[in-house]
């Protein structure tokens, strides 16, 4: 089953129409249609509001539709959490920080 089938399949279940559930949603009713006729999908964060709202999990949501499987990019980044110094290698201010530095230590050289 595809997860506009799905999505349609649970609001007819609870007889909400599509006005009811893009107003939940906060979405248009067009956006419902769409959906459950397989043209666009929700965002991940509909999907997890979608799952929620209808009880279900998301896996068991979304399997079964192979071309929104495909679609879904999850990146996996080792280092969650950056400490200081990479977040300032990355941003360019351990330039701006070395070359104070160094202007300071010229300062002090001439006058000294």
């Amino acid at each position: 089953m595809i997860l506009g089938q799905r999505i349609k399949e649970e609001r007819e279940k609870r007889q909400w129409t599509q006005d009811y559930l893009a107003e939940t949603l906060n979405v248009s009713r067009q956006a419902i249609s769409k959906w459950e006729v397989g043209s666009t999908y929700p965002d991940i964060d509909r999907l997890v509001k979608i799952s929620n709202l209808f009880d279900i999990t998301l896996d068991s949501l979304i399997k079964g539709d192979d071309s929104l499987k495909k679609s879904i990019v999850i990146t996996k980044n080792a280092k969650a959490q950056t400490n200081v110094w990479e977040f300032m290698r990355s941003t360019g201010w351990m330039m701006v920080i070395a070359i104070i530095y160094l202007v300071t230590k010229m300062i002090i050289a001439v006058f000294s």
